[in-house]
């Protein structure tokens, strides 16, 4: 009976800091969430390209985040995160990114996700 018990308690590995390090874990792990934005039905191809650079100058680099997703002509989707090596987005950098993109006129919708491990998706 105490084999049973103990295999359902087993602890996570001790890794040593570099280990850690290498795997994104522990102190070292990094946040970020999902975006989802629907364009209007009536707009252009020119006007999505217009968007999409202000969207990655202003919205993205300007606020140190990294995005990596794809482009449709009715739909921008994808991962938002830091662009620091261990750094994580915040609520706040959430909140900023939801407020600019919600003052964009081509926009109809937008989603961001919860903000979760970039690596392990946990």
């Amino acid at each position: 009976m105490t084999a049973v018990t103990n295999a359902n308690t087993k602890k996570a590995p001790q890794r040593s800091k570099r280990l850690r390090k290498k795997l994104f874990q522990d102190e070292f792990a990094t946040f970020g969430f999902e975006l989802e934005c629907e364009f209007k039905d009536d707009i252009s191809e020119e006007i999505i390209s217009q968007f999409v650079d202000s969207f990655f100058i202003d919205a993205i680099s300007g606020a140190g985040l990294a995005f990596g997703g794809g482009l449709s002509s009715k739909r921008l989707s994808g991962f938002v995160g830091s662009n620091q090596r261990y750094g994580s987005t915040t609520e706040a950098d959430k909140a900023k990114l939801l407020a600019w993109l919600k003052a964009q006129p081509q926009v109809a919708s937008v989603e961001l996700g919860e903000i979760i491990d970039a690596n392990y998706y946990i």
